[in-house]
């Protein structure tokens, strides 16, 4: 049945390929499509260009070629233009400059202008940042004329601790806006919120981060331009070279050798879907891999295309792609049908980072795609990998990305960083919020009363239309602070109370008395963990408090003491 569907389809490609090709399209028309189900979109994965997924509606946006539509019609697929989509992305790849930023949208910077900014936060913040090349474009290796791949590693040099490590890279595919904006951002955030914000500042003290912003910046340079701003693959000049600037190269998020050229891929050099003529070919793609086995330890030994080993339960570290659009995470495998050997420890992370953002987390719900770098970062390393596909757009309006996919995503992100110790097992815990009783200075030998919430709710419970089950949800057992060394680093645990003097439902109220005795004047940090009645505690969180030393004061012409 597959096979003829797909011979049909075949044939179908040939007729349209004589009226239009994938690369330089004669009219931008976006459809809405209602595939009936995930098969169908993988197998039109493959043909067409799937721009993402419109949760509101519960169909797919499509790019959609002059004659395609006979495509559709023949599959037996509902199917309707898009007014709306297809005028804004008229718009959009016509929009002149205004500013600083990409042409038309303020709030991106180009990719000179997000190089140039990370290269002074790490100048003017040495000891917890450190701008690093790791690799060249395939412009500046074959023509002189490209870029050099950038990271930027935020951390407390100056911290003994052993640390974990996250590390995010966006923008691998030119026309998305949105992901390096929100990268560069969260490098911002980590640094001038380090020493202001007990969280940010713990994790730079036990964790490792490391940002690519710009992955394919010769691809993101073009997408820049008006005329040219939906190019999504790198620009490698030696594929389609016939159809223009904006339909040339490989499209990198399907040239990783895991899984490569499995579905959701394709052979041909003019699609968008390109895989490349091998796995691993383009110099992004070897840039980022090599990057990845740098920084990651082997925790997966062994063939790498055996689908079900597991890596360790306790293995440290997270790899993120940040992609758009569709208002999804997902979690591997992406280029196959098949659970991963760790597929509940993924979903649970994805579930949990899922519920800061409100997206909906899910393996293949845009249906498959091979060879990408979480297929790599999972499949070669055992490291937890995921894939963010943020917001509704590729080129999402200035004051939709600021009130929203910012926010949202800077929070989820935060959680992704905290969870980086034991990303397939901590994500899965309680998570203690709203910590209070610390905000006044406190005198030294005296004790104060904390107060602080902690929820098994923390996470997306359920997904709509997934088959997957609903996430199990637990009872707190328990809890526990410590002082200035968080407890999985060795430090000192004081148990915490229920403040109804029960620990039997899934969100308790907190409540303990902290002593200061032996504590030195000065700002001191109060680390919080649960635990569920599984045995799986969450990960901390964290509060400043302030200890002055016991001085005379007046009050109202009184001496107090």
């Amino acid at each position: 049945m597959r096979q003829n569907f797909i011979k049909t389809v075949g044939a179908w490609v040939l007729l349209c390929l004589s009226t239009a090709s994938f690369g330089q399209l004669p009219q931008m028309t976006v459809v809405d499509v209602w595939f009936d189900n995930t098969e169908q979109v993988r197998q039109f994965r493959e043909i067409l260009d799937i721009w993402g997924m419109d949760r509101s509606k519960g169909s797919f946006v499509v790019y959609l070629p002059e004659g395609y539509t006979r495509l559709l019609d023949v599959a037996g697929l509902r199917w309707e233009v898009n007014q709306q989509r297809t005028l804004q992305a008229e718009l959009d790849n016509f929009a002149t400059r205004g500013g600083s930023g990409i042409p038309g949208f303020a709030c991106y910077r180009t990719v000179e202008e997000t190089f140039a900014d990370l290269a002074d936060l790490a100048a003017d913040n040495p000891d917890l940042t450190e701008f690093i090349d790791i690799g060249d474009s395939w412009q500046l290796i074959n023509n002189g004329a490209g870029f050099d791949v950038n990271a930027i590693v935020i951390t407390n040099e100056r911290s003994a601790f052993p640390k974990s490590r996250l590390m995010v890279m966006a923008a691998m595919h030119a026309r998305e806006y949105t992901t390096a904006e929100l990268v560069t951002r969260f490098a911002e955030l980590l640094v001038n919120q380090y020493d202001n914000d007990a969280d940010i500042t713990w994790l730079l003290d036990h964790t490792e981060i490391h940002l690519v912003p710009q992955v394919n910046p010769d691809g993101r340079d073009i997408a820049e331009q008006p005329g040219t701003r939906f190019k999504r693959k790198n620009d490698d000049e030696l594929f389609c070279p016939e159809n223009g600037i904006q339909a040339r190269g490989v499209d990198l998020n399907r040239n990783n050798v895991v899984l490569f050229g499995l579905s959701g891929s394709s052979g041909d050099p003019c699609n968008d879907l390109f895989r490349g003529p091998s796995g691993g070919s383009e110099p992004e793609t070897q840039n980022i891999q090599n990057y990845l086995d740098s920084i990651f330890p082997d925790a997966r030994p062994g063939p790498n295309d055996n689908l079900t080993t597991p890596a360790p339960d306790d293995t440290p570290g997270l790899f993120i792609s940040v992609h758009s659009f569709s208002e999804l995470i997902l979690y591997p495998w992406e280029g196959v049908s098949n659970n991963s050997g760790n597929h509940a420890g993924l979903r649970g992370l994805a579930r949990k980072l899922a519920f800061f953002n409100d997206y909906t987390a899910c393996q293949d719900c845009l249906g498959t795609a091979a060879g990408t770098t979480p297929d790599y970062a999972y499949g070669e390393l055992g490291i937890a990998a995921l894939t963010y596909e943020l917001g509704t757009s590729f080129a999402q309006a200035c004051g939709t990305f600021e009130s929203t996919i910012l926010p949202d995503n800077l929070d989820s992100l935060i959680a992704a960083a905290k969870s980086t110790r034991r990303p397939y097992q901590e994500p899965n815990g309680p998570e203690v919020t709203d910590i209070t009783g610390v905000e006044m200075p406190i005198n030294s030998g005296s004790a104060f009363t904390i107060n602080a919430q902690a929820s098994d709710l923390r996470r997306q419970i359920d997904q709509p239309g997934d088959q997957e089950p609903a996430e199990a949800v637990q009872n707190i057992a328990s809890a526990v602070y410590s002082i200035d060394i968080p407890p999985f680093a060795g430090g000192t645990t004081v148990p915490v109370a229920a403040q109804d003097g029960s620990f039997d439902t899934t969100t308790e109220a907190l409540t303990a008395q902290v002593d200061t005795v032996g504590l030195e004047a000065g700002r001191h940090t109060l680390f919080m963990v649960a635990t569920d009645s599984s045995g799986q505690a969450g990960f901390p969180t964290a509060v400043f408090f302030d200890v002055v030393e016991t001085e005379e004061f007046f009050i109202d012409g009184f001496e107090a003491q």
